[in-house]
C-alpha cells in the first residue's frame, strides 16, 4: 500500500513538473505580449499589425510562426485602446500590394504598410534558442517614421513539448519530433514527408535534421543561398551545437543544394580557434570531421547523421 501511495505521489509530482513547465513557457510569453501592449495603450496607437518573430538570421521558421501566433493572441486579449492584425491577415495584404513578408521588415515596409492599411504600430522581433530556453525580443516601429518606439524581452524555459517541436532533447533523453520519427541507417535518411509544414509545396521548402551519433560535441556550419540564382545574392550561414547523442533539426530549408562543415568541439575551440568562418576555410580543412553537400528536398524531411 505504502509502494502504491509513493508511486501515486511520484506520478502527481512529475504530472505537476510538467504542467508548471509548459505554463512557464507560456505564461513568459504571455508576460511579454502584456508588457507590449501596456506601452502600446500608453502610447496612443489604435491600429496594431504583427509582423512576426524571425531567427536572428531573418528567417521565418515553424518556432516563429508558433510565437507569433500565441503572441497576437495574448497582446490582443491585453490590448485595451487597440486592434490587431494578425499575420496571417497580414500576409493577405502584402501578396495583393507585392511587399516582401519574409525575415526583417525594412523602414520601407512599415511605412507602406502605414499608408495601405492604416496600422499605426507594427510589432516584429527576433528569438534565439539557448541550451535551456528560447530568448525572445519584441520590438514596436512606429509606420511614420519607422523608429523602434517600444521593445521588451523574455526568456522562456524550454519543456519537453517545445523541445519536440524544435526537434532537440531535453534532460538527456532522446526527443521524438516531427521530420525525425523512424530509425535511422545511414548518413543520410529521408523520413515522414507528411510531417513537413503543409506549406511545403507552395513555397518549395522541406526540412534538416542532423544527428550526433559520436560520443563528443559536435559545431555544424551550413551554409546556403537564399535564392535559386545564386548570381545576385549572398550565402546565408548557421551554426548549429549538437551534444552527443543529441538531434536538432531546421525547418523550412529552400529546396537546394546546402553545404555543410563538421568539426569537433573541443577542435573548434583550439584548432578554429574559435572563429565560425575557418570551419568554411580550406586552409583548416584538416581539422573538420566531415564537410560535404546536402539536397534539401521539397515537402520532405532529411535526416543527417553524424558518425
Amino acid at each position: 500500500m505504502k509502494k502504491q501511495r509513493a508511486l501515486l505521489s511520484l506520478i502527481i509530482i512529475l504530472f505537476l513538473t510538467t504542467n508548471t513547465q509548459a505554463q512557464d513557457f507560456d505564461s513568459q510569453l504571455e508576460k511579454l505580449a502584456q508588457g507590449i501592449a501596456v506601452k502600446l495603450d500608453s502610447k496612443g496607437k489604435k491600429k496594431i499589425a504583427v509582423w512576426g518573430f524571425v531567427t536572428e538570421n531573418g528567417e521565418r521558421t515553424a518556432l516563429g510562426n508558433y510565437l507569433t501566433e500565441d503572441f497576437s493572441v495574448y497582446v490582443t486579449n491585453f490590448g485595451e485602446k487597440f486592434e490587431v492584425i494578425d499575420r496571417n491577415h497580414l500576409d493577405i495584404l502584402l501578396k495583393e500590394h507585392k511587399l516582401n513578408s519574409e525575415g526583417y521588415i525594412d523602414d520601407n515596409t512599415a511605412k507602406e504598410l502605414g499608408k495601405i492599411i492604416a496600422v499605426d504600430a507594427i510589432i516584429t522581433g527576433t528569438y534565439t534558442v539557448l541550451n535551456t530556453t528560447v530568448k525572445v525580443r519584441a520590438k514596436v516601429l512606429d509606420t511614420e517614421t519607422a523608429l523602434q518606439f517600444a521593445a521588451n524581452m523574455a526568456s522562456l524555459p524550454i519543456n519537453e513539448e517545445v523541445a519536440s517541436y524544435l526537434g532537440i532533447s531535453v534532460n538527456g533523453g532522446n526527443t521524438t519530433n516531427k521530420g525525425f520519427n523512424t530509425s535511422l541507417n545511414s548518413n543520410e535518411t529521408i523520413n515522414n514527408p507528411e510531417t513537413v509544414d503543409p506549406k511545403c509545396k507552395e513555397e518549395n521548402f522541406g526540412d534538416l535534421c542532423l544527428f550526433n551519433s559520436t560520443n563528443q560535441k559536435m559545431i555544424v556550419l551550413i551554409r546556403y543561398f537564399r535564392y535559386a540564382d545564386t548570381t545576385k545574392n549572398t550565402k546565408i550561414h548557421k551554426t548549429i551545437i549538437i551534444n552527443p547523442g543529441e538531434t536538432k533539426c531546421v525547418y523550412r530549408f529552400w529546396n537546394r543544394e546546402i553545404f555543410y562543415h563538421v568539426a569537433n568541439w573541443e577542435s573548434f575551440q583550439e584548432d578554429f580557434k574559435g572563429i565560425e568562418t575557418y570551419l568554411y576555410n580550406q586552409g583548416y580543412y584538416k581539422f573538420l570531421k566531415d564537410l560535404g553537400e546536402l539536397k534539401i528536398e521539397t515537402c520532405k524531411s532529411k535526416t543527417f547523421t553524424i558518425k
